[in-house]
């Protein structure tokens, strides 16, 4: 819904792109690389954060880690944040952006 909402609130700006030259696809690689990126750097500083909290446990020795589970959790949630955002991209181009263009 989040990234649906960021694509509808800048479908002003992908129309100026449009205008310029890019085609739809284009537009739409551009989008989901952005958020791709975004999707990313978030779950790594989420993998950051949560390896400082468990640091001190992991250091006594008595801690064993689940890496299998985690990274296919982390992987779901790439997977499901990419397929979102593959989605809110597809509503975003099946738009008319020349209305967008129009109240730019």
């Amino acid at each position: 819904v989040v990234q649906l909402r960021n694509v509808v609130e800048r479908r002003r700006e992908l129309a100026v792109l449009r205008a310029v030259g890019l085609r739809s696809r284009q537009i739409a690689w551009l989008v989901l690389a952005e958020n791709g990126f975004l999707l990313i750097a978030g779950l790594a500083c989420g993998v950051m954060a949560a390896a400082v909290a468990v640091l001190p446990h992991l250091l006594s020795g008595d801690a064993s880690v689940p890496v299998a589970s985690l990274a296919g959790t982390l992987a779901i949630v790439l997977l499901v944040g990419l397929v979102a955002s593959a989605l809110a991209v597809r509503a975003a181009v099946a738009s008319p952006l020349l209305e967008a263009l129009r109240e730019e």
